[in-house]
């Protein structure tokens, strides 16, 4: 029987409780039969996958590929994925380029079947990146089906992180945040922004975002946000937002009040 993680609660108080078991579950569902058998049979076909084909027409491979990108929604969209990786990104036109979602670039990008050989046979390192990927996303979206929030609050400081060490610059980053559905719903919560930001023009939005990060965090540099307790603070904040939303609306903005006074202050 394989290991089913937990979440016990809800909001802060949940956070908390996860992560002092965070270790010993993500352990536990690692090791488990099913999990090792996946990752050992991807493994093994890595040095192998010479068309996007040798993915996309083997079930256990996509979802074990798609998973590590986030992207395991699109497992019945078979050829819409081929075309990701046949395209890859060199040409400017290429689906992954046109896409606003970033996931699937970085998909694109190391799976680049565009050329000869394929991309992802001169990146090392690539087959454990993409199986360390794929346990923390699957762990993730197991949490998932007992608190989506707490899969958001997870995957966080992870994709974060990914960001500021690949983005180039801090502006780039933050329209890599922006075209990230999953860290966009974490930090356009915590920020406190509307549901109607997301109308607004990408470049006003990207002003805007930035901005009121400088405001509420004391810096809208995406490495410092990645960092340990800027990260933390951060998902404290939005899960005490969601918290908030629960509340009824007379009492909702003074309960908030009390939950973010008790964060430290990092600055």
């Amino acid at each position: 029987m394989s290991f089913q993680p937990f979440v016990l609660g809800n909001g802060l108080s949940a956070w908390v409780l996860l992560k002092s078991t965070l270790g010993t579950q993500q352990a536990a569902f690692n090791t488990n039969y099913v999990t090792q058998s996946d990752t050992q049979y991807f493994k093994g076909r890595f040095a192998d996958l010479s068309t996007p084909d040798d993915i996309v027409s083997d079930r256990r491979l996509l979802r074990l590929v798609l998973g590590a990108y986030g992207l395991s929604d699109d497992i019945e969209s078979r050829h819409f994925i081929k075309t990701v990786m046949s395209e890859g990104v060199s040409d400017p036109s290429a689906l992954a380029n046109k896409l606003s979602d970033r996931r699937y670039r970085a998909l694109a990008q190391d799976f680049d079947f565009s050329k000869s050989p394929p991309g992802h046979k001169a990146i090392a390192g690539l087959a454990q990146r993409t199986v360390d990927n794929y346990l923390a996303q699957s762990f993730e979206i197991e949490i998932g089906k007992s608190d989506t929030d707490m899969r958001l609050a997870l995957g966080f400081k992870r994709s974060l992180t990914e960001v500021a060490g690949t983005a180039g610059s801090n502006a780039t980053a933050w329209f890599q945040i922006l075209a990230t559905p999953p860290l966009r719903e974490v930090m356009q919560k915590a920020l406190g922004l509307p549901t109607e930001f997301s109308k607004l023009d990408i470049d006003v939005q990207h002003e805007r975002m930035m901005d009121k990060a400088s405001l509420v965090f004391g810096t809208n540099e995406v490495t410092e946000l990645a960092g340990d307790p800027m990260a933390d603070a951060v998902t404290r904040r939005f899960l005490i937002m969601r918290q908030a939303e629960t509340l009824n609306q007379s009492s909702s903005l003074q309960t908030a009040l009390i939950l973010l006074s008790s964060i430290p202050k990092l600055r």
